[in-house]
């Protein structure tokens, strides 16, 4: 029984080689298709997030360039200083600029206590 497969097989070698060869062809094409379809969306989020970011640090590095400016004009301690953010949060919000997300606003604290 097993001598039979076995000429069969030897029979078909090549076309069973010729098989296997075009199924892994077929295999890393779309393995090939997947992973350029995802490194795509990658892309797009990791652009997405450094642009997001990008404008946080920016509002972040003028408010604090504002604040700065105003203690050396004007000598104010630190509690004052914090006062002053809220103040301008305050009347940013009350000017009509739509609410800002949770995390964006955990963010700008976590970003505030490491400096």
């Amino acid at each position: 029984m097993f001598d039979q497969i076995l000429t069969l097989a030897m029979s078909y070698i090549q076309l069973i080689t010729a098989a296997l060869i075009f199924i892994v062809a077929v295999l890393q094409l779309v393995h090939i298709g997947q992973t350029r379809r995802i490194n795509k969306r990658l892309s797009r989020a990791g652009h997405w997030l450094q642009r997001y970011l990008s404008v946080v640090l920016h509002e972040d590095a003028d408010e604090e360039m504002d604040t700065e400016e105003t203690d050396i004009k004007e000598g104010m301690n630190a509690d004052t200083k914090e006062a002053e953010t809220e103040q301008e949060e305050e009347v940013q919000l009350s000017a009509g600029q739509p609410l800002r997300s949770r995390q964006e606003e955990n963010m700008r604290v976590t970003l505030a206590h490491k400096k």
